[in-house]
């Protein structure tokens, strides 16, 4: 399935008082806009799942563009499941333009990675002068009692002309060795990515990196943060900062067979199947706050 959707804001005529509207708004299933009606002077659109999915071998397209001045969020109904599908990768691209002055929040919900999919998430940003963004993504790997598919995400960033950020991040079968060691997801089943661009205090406090959490000023401006749990909502609390991380975290994280294998609604599944076993307990944070390796 091919699917694009395009959503672009603009500020309001004067005449018809101050704020921002939605000028341009198309989809097609499963890419579904809808505009949400809410207070303030910033447009709000809302994807809505207009059917299963992805899938393997859906190529997905969204665009979103913010003119001069104009204030946009843009938000999933709810969490996406990548299935295996015809077994090809599922490919979403994400293009942002935010012109001068405009403010972007790219909000979707997780996305869940299920045994045997590929999942391909790219996502190109081009901010303007005295633009702000805040940028999110989510990625369950696996669902319950199932190991993950594979799930490989790239964010290519760049501000007024100038490269703010480029990375690239792979788990799953596919990935290369130690994706999930203490390198990589520490034997978390859930990765959150925030960025902010600029890095605003008074918007948001600057939160420290803690086992569990990363915090990364870049050089252009603007803050990564990356963490990593059991659970969305953990990681969710993490990104917040309302979890008590200087005193509880992972410490330790231990592959082991299922026993029984995968549920037997899912044949599919190689026997036995792999399950994460997370530990929390105290630990001591260092005068850095660094990640422990």
């Amino acid at each position: 399935m091919e699917a694009v959707a395009v959503v672009r804001a603009e500020t309001a005529p004067s005449d018809r008082g101050a704020g921002s509207r939605i000028v341009v708004l198309q989809g097609r299933a499963p890419l579904l806009p809808r505009v949400a009606a809410v207070p303030g002077s910033g447009a709000e659109v809302v994807f809505v799942g207009g059917a299963a999915g992805p899938l393997g071998g859906d190529e997905l397209a969204v665009r979103i563009e913010v003119g001069a001045g104009a204030r946009l969020t843009v938000r999933t109904a709810a969490a996406s499941v990548v299935l295996p599908g015809t077994g090809a990768a599922a490919r979403q691209r994400v293009e942002i333009d935010v012109e001068d002055g405009g403010e972007l929040a790219w909000l979707p919900e997780p996305v869940v990675v299920a045994a045997g999919a590929r999942y391909e998430s790219a996502v190109r940003v081009t901010l303007g002068r005295a633009t702000r963004l805040l940028m999110r993504e989510t990625l369950v790997l696996g669902r319950a009692f199932e190991p993950c598919g594979d799930a490989v995400s790239r964010w290519d960033v760049s501000a007024e002309g100038r490269v703010l950020l480029r990375q690239q991040a792979a788990y799953g079968p596919g990935a290369k060795p130690g994706w999930r060691g203490p390198a990589g997801t520490c034997g978390g089943t859930v990765v959150g990515t925030e960025l902010r661009y600029p890095d605003v205090p008074d918007l948001a406090p600057r939160l420290p990196s803690v086992p569990g959490r990363a915090v990364c000023a870049l050089a252009g401006g603007g803050r990564l943060t990356t963490v990593v749990a059991g659970d969305a909502l953990t990681a969710e609390r993490l990104m917040a900062g309302v979890v008590d991380t200087e005193t509880t975290a992972f410490v330790g994280a231990m592959i082991t067979p299922a026993e029984g294998g995968p549920p037997d609604n899912n044949p599919r599944l190689p026997r036995p199947a792999e399950t994460i076993s997370l530990s929390t307990a105290p630990v001591a944070v260092d005068e850095t706050g660094a990640l422990p390796v």
